[in-house]
């Protein structure tokens, strides 16, 4: 028979004793949940983190490169540049209109590059500082990552541990 999940406790569990805590979540305090327990939870309650951000296009981040103030300030005087351009006449292509939109145009690639490079710098940082938490499971010790813990784990805390995320 499958043990029922146990819903969150409806008191705030640090004005609770250890027992009425162990008791609402179903663990006992020396073996920690069963392995099997753990997984259940895990497939109930989903991951121990938060939503990711929703993606934004490719095209959305170039685009935003052109939303500076200076850059819209460059857009109008190529504008005009071209403007001017188109009005005397007095050479065969607007070179100084083809300029400034270049400059905005490689400006805008550049910072594209800039942004790119930064997210993925920090999707690796976020990979390399990913917590792991001490736990105990089916009697045992075990180090598992942060995001698979569940309501009822029994964390095990040392001098210098980070808190995995709820557990505070």
């Amino acid at each position: 028979m499958r043990d029922e999940i146990p819903s969150p406790v409806e008191e705030s569990p640090y004005r609770q004793t250890v027992d009425d805590v162990l008791a609402a979540f179903r663990t006992d305090g020396c073996s920690g949940l069963s392995q099997s327990q753990a997984e259940e939870r895990l497939k109930c309650y989903g991951r121990n983190e938060l939503a990711a951000e929703a993606r934004v296009s490719e095209w959305r981040k170039f685009f935003a490169q052109f939303t500076d103030v200076l850059v819209i300030l460059l857009i109008i005087a190529g504008s005009v540049s071209a403007g001017v351009w188109l009005y005397e006449r007095e050479s065969v292509l607007p070179y100084e209109a083809m300029a400034i939109l270049a400059i905005v145009v490689l400006n805008a690639l550049m910072g594209y590059v800039q942004q790119a490079r930064a997210e993925q710098a920090l999707a690796a940082l976020r990979l390399m500082s990913a917590l792991h938490a001490k736990v105990i499971r089916d009697g045992i010790r075990r180090s598992v990552p942060a995001t698979s813990l569940v309501p009822g784990d029994v964390i095990v805390i040392e001098e210098g541990d980070a808190l995995p995320a709820d557990a505070d």
